[in-house]
């Protein structure tokens, strides 16, 4: 069933169940008053089916059985009319409405269906010797009026029904087109994200082996841009990343291509990270006349319309089948590559190298400094306010990891979770994470009175972790902590899984009582369809969606809005992240999101300060001027 139209449907259940189970207990009475027992006791049967039936629709989840109820009431109900005439014989005129209801209920061959029966079985009772079973009597002429009048009504209604459905279906096609190329192509560039190159590269090097041919991975990244995007900002940092992919696919040749599509053999695997395919190669240098054309895009820093930057771009090389044997491998390679030209002084490209290894040896570094900080306790908390979109107050907070001994050295949040999501410390840093903000939340609660939710992200490898709830639980008994006051935040692109497991991973987590969001929503590959398979409380828009409200992409922009109106068909809490200023938090504001945080608002805060901000936030008007981040 096409989500938009079951929600459509769903409202006219509730609306109709409300009006009828008035109506019929009224028109019970008016029945028994005027000694039509029969009548009386049917209306007064469907007006109790209908009380079960508002308990179903209101208070539970079991909407298809109260839709199945609904359709044995609109079934009985007009037979009923027809049989007994009704009040004073006026019952035939109710049962046109009723039937026009049945078909409005349901999807187009359902409708089909029970109004087709309907006209079956009233032409049996009125025109065979199954009569007898009438109370009242009909002529000849009334009976066929009525079926005629019926068959009519069908028609018009039905007609309407199909054009609907057809619209609906329509629309949805166009969001789920829109929604495929989010899940295989990257927003900003246009070029395959990381989902849709490693399904083509499982491919090529399939057929490589077959063939015996040789293929080269160019893994690209671009230095210096994350100080484009620390002194102009992220507009700017975004239209850098456009124009060298343009410049990427007028510098890459047809004859260097490997797909069907021109653009296949080019992705973007996030951030300022690029791939680049190149087929049938002679030698393993033979992509190195590509990569010096890469490279020459950066001779002088890299041009955009309205400044040169000092960015350059690091390039690792690796040959399938010389340097690896399956595509995980072949990108794991040339990536060691790109990190050794990093280290040769950028601007130049490298062959992966056995030797390149030694760059594991700065991830075991890393893994082993991660060790020392849970063992010393040197990790810490900051966190990230969380706004109510409409009044601006807070509702909320997100924790967020620091290692003060790797942060010493420039490793970054982002740069340690990764090494640590590929062991299993990520599961110690995701317990210590909870049990340090459940703590800090209750201590908040406690002498702060704040009511707000704690939101803490998770990994993925949790969702395979049976323990986890348990220790969850745990952690909550400890704290004294509501469950209902935390949220535990699973990236999308971490939903990688089978749906079952999915599911079951998060029904465990809900048995809690905690709430769930799914964060970084449009990186993944999710469709809106799998929403329904999850218990989940929350959407969160990825930041790089939310910088792109207002673009010369009209398609971009309006993915907010498709992204917030279709999630709350699923009753669904929706977030924004990465709100930066006034015009985005009045689009925001504009489309009913719910909540929202940002630089705008807020930037992350240790716990002092953060007590401070609350105590700010909860004192004074609500308003951009009060929301200023304290130092």
């Amino acid at each position: 069933m096409l989500d938009v139209q079951f929600a459509t449907r769903l409202r006219l259940c509730k609306i109709q169940a409300l009006i009828g189970f008035v109506l019929l207990l009224v028109f019970s009475l008016i029945s028994y008053n005027n000694q039509s027992f029969l009548l009386a006791t049917i209306l007064f049967s469907c007006a109790v089916s209908g009380s079960f039936i508002l308990y179903l629709l209101y208070w539970t989840r079991r909407v298809g059985l109260a839709i199945h109820l609904l359709n044995v009431n609109l079934f009985v109900l007009p037979l009923a009319l027809l049989i007994t005439g009704g009040h004073e014989n006026t019952g035939v005129f109710w049962i046109y409405p009723l039937l026009a209801i049945t078909l409005f209920v349901n999807r187009f061959w359902t409708a089909v269906t029970l109004y087709g029966s309907f006209i079956l079985i009233s032409s049996l009772i009125l025109f065979t010797p199954l009569s007898g079973l009438l109370v009242t009597s009909y002529s000849f002429v009334e009976s066929v009026r009525f079926e005629v009048t019926l068959f009519v009504l069908c028609l018009i209604c039905l007609a309407v029904l199909h054009s609907k459905e057809r619209a609906d279906e329509m629309i949805i096609q166009l969001h789920d087109e829109d929604i495929r190329k989010l899940a295989y192509y990257d927003a900003l560039t246009g070029l395959p994200n990381r989902r849709n190159f490693k399904s083509n590269l499982t491919r090529l090097l399939r057929r490589a082996g077959k063939e015996d041919k040789r293929v080269g991975l160019l893994y690209i990244d671009l230095d210096n841009f994350k100080q484009v995007n620390d002194n102009y900002g992220h507009e700017v940092g975004d239209i850098l990343l456009r124009s060298f992919s343009d410049l990427l696919k007028e510098t890459v040749r047809p004859t260097d291509i490997v797909m069907d599509d021109k653009f296949d053999e080019l992705a973007r695997l996030g951030g300022d990270e690029f791939v680049v395919i190149l087929n049938d190669l002679s030698s393993p240098i033979s992509s190195a006349v590509v990569a010096e054309r890469i490279l020459k895009l950066f001779e002088n820093g890299f041009e955009t319309v309205e400044n040169t930057h000092s960015v350059f771009a690091s390039i690792g090389i690796a040959t399938f089948p010389d340097d690896a044997a399956t595509p995980d491998e072949l990108l794991h390679h040339a990536d060691l590559a790109m990190y050794e030209a990093k280290r040769n002084g950028r601007n130049r490209f490298e062959y992966y190298t056995k030797d390149i290894a030694e760059l594991l040896r700065e991830r075991n570094y890393i893994e082993e400094q991660l060790k020392i900080a849970l063992e010393q306790n040197r990790l810490s908390l900051v966190y990230m306010p969380v706004f109510s979109c409409h009044t601006l107050k807070v509702v909320g907070i997100e924790a967020l990891l620091r290692c003060q001994n790797l942060a010493e050295e420039g490793i970054t949040p982002e740069q340690f979770i990764a090494v640590a999501e590929k062991t299993n410390l990520i599961k110690e840093l995701d317990l210590w994470v909870i049990d340090n903000s459940l703590a800090n939340l209750a201590e908040l609660q406690q002498q702060q009175g704040f009511t707000g939710k704690v939101c803490i992200n998770i990994s993925g490898a949790e969702l395979k972790n049976d323990s986890f709830s348990r220790a969850v639980e745990e952690l909550l008994e400890k704290h004294q902590v509501a469950p209902s006051t935390v949220e535990l935040e699973i990236s999308e692109t971490a939903l990688l899984l089978s749906d079952e497991i999915i599911a079951l991973a998060f029904e465990k987590i809900k048995a809690l009582g905690v709430s769930i969001a799914l964060d970084d929503f449009g990186t993944g590959s999710t469709a809106f369809g799998q929403l329904n398979h999850y218990p989940l409380d929350s959407l969160k828009i990825d930041s790089s969606f939310v910088r792109e409200l207002f673009s010369e992409d009209a398609d971009k922009t309006k993915m907010v809005k498709i992204f917030n109106n279709l999630g709350k068909l699923y009753d669904l809490r929706i977030a924004a992240k990465g709100v930066e200023n006034q015009r985005q938090l009045e689009y925001l504001q504009e489309i009913n999101c719910d909540w929202i945080q940002g630089y705008l608002l807020s930037y992350p805060l240790k716990k002092p300060d953060l007590i401070s901000f609350i105590s700010q936030n909860d004192a004074d008007d609500t308003s951009i001027k009060s929301l200023e981040v304290l130092s």
